[in-house]
């Protein structure tokens, strides 16, 4: 241990407003300019239905607090402060406030559980830029969450407790994360491959058949995927939260895949949303309001798995992905 070099860790996130007067800003910030009330007006609606603001806030701010007391037990006091790209609190400011507690050397680990341009790109520019209008040694990251046996136990564990109660008796499980626009995707891209790798781990432990590339004839007809069909219960990887954004778009796209589901007999879905690390628009509207009122118009009973939010297993996932880099401090 170097007692003149204070690690700090900064906890990225993507942001979301904390009130229903936040939603204009935020949009902004989002979008870089200034949306026009249409705009405005349905992402509020949104807002409205989940209670009026964005969990993530809170939820990180949890995380942090719980994060800060474990890491303290192996390596001393180590601050965690939550920075988001497109809502208060800032990284910018994050990064200040470690600053100003002493801190030269910045841990950056990302709530964004797989690595994107959009996310986690957008956090590691705003983070550069703000260490180096300071005093800091400079900043380091951590490899991607999803990485984490523990991220991965997670869902197993949530997966397996949501099929005991599946409704139904020919269900069909479909793991599902944020789709991308295919113009921001390279050959071979992280993100593609990191849920893949993912969706296939979490399978394994909830007792499912391997993960593999699924043409429309090997079950699901019309859509091409990567799953597996095989009993004991098939499962799907599909895509949600498809934006505005002109041009085609990562897929199979999760309301599609529900048609097809009800099509081919099935009675139920369970949706395990491996590519959230915690509540937000995507699960608690676009999963729970959304996509399960389409899900029962087409007669399909709907179960959504838990996703991490504060649970243990997040903070240990953190803990050993922030450990080599405090460990030589």
């Amino acid at each position: 241990m170097t007692p003149d070099r204070r690690p700090g860790v900064l906890l990225t996130a993507f942001g979301g407003p904390d009130s229903l007067d936040a939603v204009e800003p935020f949009m902004r910030n989002l979008m870089s300019r200034s949306p026009s009330p249409a705009i405005v007006r349905r992402a509020r609606e949104k807002y409205e239905a989940i209670g009026g603001k964005s969990p993530l806030p809170d939820i990180a701010r949890t995380i942090a607090q719980a994060l800060e007391k474990r890491l303290e037990r192996d390596f001393g006091p180590v601050p965690v402060r939550v920075g988001m790209r497109y809502w208060d609190p800032y990284i910018a400011d994050a990064v200040q406030e470690l600053v100003d507690g002493g801190v030269d050397r910045i841990v950056m680990a990302s709530l964004s559980p797989f690595e994107s341009k959009v996310a986690c790109g957008a956090y590691r520019r705003a983070a550069h830029a703000a260490a180096e209008q300071l005093e800091t040694t400079g900043i380091c990251e951590t490899d991607s969450l999803h990485m984490a046996p523990e991220f991965r136990e997670f869902f197993g564990h949530a997966l397996l407790h949501s099929l005991d109660g599946a409704p139904g008796v020919q269900p069909l499980v479909l793991m599902t994360a944020h789709s991308l626009p295919l113009a921001d995707l390279s050959e071979d891209d992280a993100y593609v491959s990191g849920l893949r790798d993912v969706a296939d781990a979490v399978a394994a432990r909830a007792g499912l058949a391997p993960g593999r590339d699924v043409a429309g004839e090997d079950g699901l007809i019309g859509v091409e995927s990567f799953g597996a069909v095989e009993d004991p219960i098939p499962w799907v990887l599909a895509y949600q939260s498809k934006g505005a954004r002109p041009g085609d778009w990562l897929g199979p796209d999760l309301d599609g895949v529900l048609q097809k589901v009800a099509a081919q007999g099935y009675d139920s879905v369970i949706v395990c949303p491996v590519g959230f690390a915690t509540d937000h628009m995507e699960t608690m509207y676009d999963l729970d309001i959304v996509a399960e009122e389409r899900a029962r118009s087409l007669g399909l009973g709907f179960v959504r798995t838990r996703v991490p939010n504060d649970d243990p297993l997040l903070i240990e996932a953190f803990r050993r992905l922030l450990g080599p880099h405090l460990e030589s401090r």
